[in-house]
Formats: C-alpha cells, structure tokens, sequence
C-alpha cells in the first residue's frame, strides 16, 4: 500500500501524552516516539510528547513539527523529582485533556503507567526490547506494570510471543504494530558511494549503536573470509557506542584495517545506507530493527541473525538471508554467496525493498497505531492491513519460493 492511498477514517480527535525516559537521536525507541508523533495526526490522533529530560535531536524533531511537548524531570525514583514530576504530569494530562497514556520504554512504563490507572486513563506500556537484559527487579516490577496497564504495545509478533510464553501475558492484551519507515529519507533512488568507497568491489555494511548486543566482533571475522575471496570487498561499519574502539582495534588485529571503514553515528543514514550493497544485522537480541528495515527500503540486500523478529522482515531466500545467531560460518557463507552471485543479491534486494514500500511505511504504521488507540477507548475500527503478504511480493518479483 503506497502513501498516497492511504485514507483516514472519521473518528473523533484523540488526544494521546507519548512518554520516553529522552529524546537523543542514536536509539530506536527515541526514533519511533519522533516518527509516531510526527505521522499519527493524519489518523486522528493529536500527540503530545513528554520526557524526563528535555533536549536532543529526537526532541528537537518533534517541537519542530509544532507538536506539544512537556519536561517530566524525574532524575531518580528513589528521589523527591518523582512527586513533584507526577504532579506536573497530572496537571499537563487534565489541561491538554488527553485521554491515552502511551509510555514507550521501561522508565516511562514504571513511572507513567501506574500514574494513569491512578488517574483512570487508559494506558499502554511498551515491550519493544528484550527483558533479558534488564535486572530481575527491574523484569519483575515491568511484569506488574503489564497487568495494570489498559494493553501492551510491541513491535513484533516475536515479541508478543515472548510476553505469552515467558510472562503469562494474555494475547487479547497484546498489540502488535511493526515499524515503519519514512519514505521521503529512506529510499533506493540516486544510490551511489562516496569517495572512500569508490574502489569496493561490493559494500558490506552495517549501521547501529555499537554495544555489546549487535555482536559485530563476529561480522569482522566473517568478513576475513570475503575479504579471502574478493580483496576488493569492503566492510563498512556506521555508529558510535562502547564497542568502537575494541571494534577498530579487532579489524586492525584481524589484517582488514585497510578494508573497513569505521564512520561516526550520524543523523542522516540514508546516505550510507544507500552505499552499501550488503546491510547486515547479527545481533543477539532485536524486536523489529529500524536499521534494517531503513536499509531495506533503501535497497541493501538484507542478511540478518534469526533472533526476534528479523524473520518477519527478511524471508529467508527470497528477500535476504537468516543465518543462526552466533554462528560465524554460516555468515561467512551468506556474505561469500551474495558477495559473487550479484543476481542474486539485487533479486533479494528488489524484493525485500518492494515489501518494505508497499506494507512497512510509517503511514501504515501510525495507521495501525490510531486503530489501537481507538481500541482502547472502546472505538473499534478495521483494522489497517498492507495490501500484500510477503509471499505475494516476493512472488510478483520473481523471488525463489
């Protein structure tokens, strides 16, 4: 379903407080409160945006766009900035008459999701990242946190299984909305390489915050044996994080200092990811990446690790290739194949970013969100559906079935 097409019911406008702990530019959950927030309206949703903290490129995004924003600034729940922020939290909500609670992240799920039943405002908390890296206490207090609030708000049917299985939570209480991207920044047109990537053969690439989870110590030793095959190939990492500077010093340890190209984070991807012809992902933990899906839509041939949900936005062997987490060889394969079969890596790209337009925008997404709004407050509407599954895109492209 293209943007254009996309038409908005008649409902009543909703008021709807968007919460997150801030509103840097690096996080994908800072991204989706800036992108929702920016698109819900044509839906019938009127956003406002709160946060602990004020500033950052996410914030300055949103209050650029004319969206009402408010500082809530609890610096620590052990502390009085807790009272004080609750009340002015429950001023905002009566003055601007909101009438959801939406909290996207742990911080706001603990802090404005009890607030709201206390007040008795529907409200939706987030699971748009993996508990298991979060303490027990913290696991815990969230799994109460789930049995107040009105309905759980997740990304992917990966997470929604994972609250059913490991947290007992009811599937009736669960909504799945899967990401979606602009179009207007993240598209396959003018694709070409800057000067440091003129002479690459192929562009293997990534782009993320560089932490422990994304794993990309085993993307640099995949890479070794592509660069075996094809010394002309080169490994392109974007972002900023703890792990660069072990990263850089691995490619050095590894020979491939003269074939990897370390680039700071940036508030413009598209560009990189425009350049680079192979985009991979080998996290050990994701929901539904925005990065991938952004490098997709900007026709990369996606290779992903099957964890979460990058199954239901790479089908294996017919939009890109899943590899089983950790494994190192089975990268190194998919890489090598897609590195010499370049018929292959365009049919996979063509069809994966031909999904990616047609059902994963952010209109489809803001879309889906106002239907959940609605369902909160009593108001059901059909839901919004893409006008394709991804067997009959990847069909109509010629991808193998």
């Amino acid at each position: 379903m293209t943007e254009n097409s996309n038409t908005a019911p008649q409902h009543p406008r909703i008021p709807v407080l968007m919460m997150a702990q801030e509103l840097g530019w690096g996080g994908g959950i800072e991204r989706d409160v800036s992108k929702f927030a920016r698109h819900v309206s044509k839906y019938g949703i009127d956003a406002h945006v709160a946060c602990f903290r004020r500033g950052g490129a996410r914030w300055n995004e949103v209050e650029s766009a004319g969206i009402p924003t408010v500082c809530i600034p609890v610096t620590s729940f052990k502390s009085p900035s807790v009272i004080t922020a609750a009340r002015r939290l429950k001023t905002y909500i009566a003055e601007k008459n909101i009438q959801v609670l939406h909290a996207f992240d742990a911080a706001t799920d603990l802090f404005g999701v009890p607030l709201a039943r206390l007040l008795g405002l529907p409200s939706l908390t987030s699971q748009l990242w993996n508990r298991g890296f979060l303490s027990r206490s913290s696991q815990l207090l969230l799994s109460v946190v789930d049995k107040i609030a009105r309905g759980i708000f997740v990304n992917s049917q990966a997470a929604a299984d994972e609250l059913v299985t490991n947290w007992h939570v009811p599937r009736n209480r669960i909504h799945v909305c899967l990401n979606g991207f602009e179009p207007k920044e993240f598209h396959p047109y003018g694709r070409k390489r800057p000067a440091q990537l003129a002479q690459a053969s192929v562009v293997i690439g990534t782009v993320a915050v560089l932490r422990e989870e994304k794993n990309l110590g085993l993307l640099l030793d995949a890479f070794v044996q592509v660069h075996s095959i094809d010394p002309r190939a080169t490994l392109l990492i974007v972002g900023d994080g703890p792990m660069k500077e072990s990263l850089a010093n691995r490619a050095e340890q590894l020979g491939l200092k003269d074939v990897c190209l370390f680039q700071n984070a940036t508030l413009t991807p598209a560009d990189w990811m425009r350049a680079i012809d192979i985009f991979v992902l080998c996290s050990r933990s994701e929901s539904f990446p925005n990065a991938l899906l952004e490098a997709i839509a900007c026709g990369c041939c996606p290779v992903g690790s099957r964890v979460g949900g990058m199954s239901e936005l790479i089908s294996h062997e017919k939009t890109g290739l899943l590899f089983d987490s950790g494994e190192v060889g089975q990268l190194a394969n998919a890489l090598c194949r897609l590195t010499s079969d370049q018929v292959c890596r365009l049919r996979f790209a063509e069809a994966a970013a031909q999904f990616a337009h047609e059902c994963l925008t952010i209109d489809v997404a803001a879309a889906r969100l106002a239907d959940i709004y609605r369902q909160l407050l009593g108001r059901n509407t059909p839901p919004y559906e893409c006008s394709q599954t991804l067997s009959e895109v990847s069909t109509a492209v010629g991808a193998p079935s």
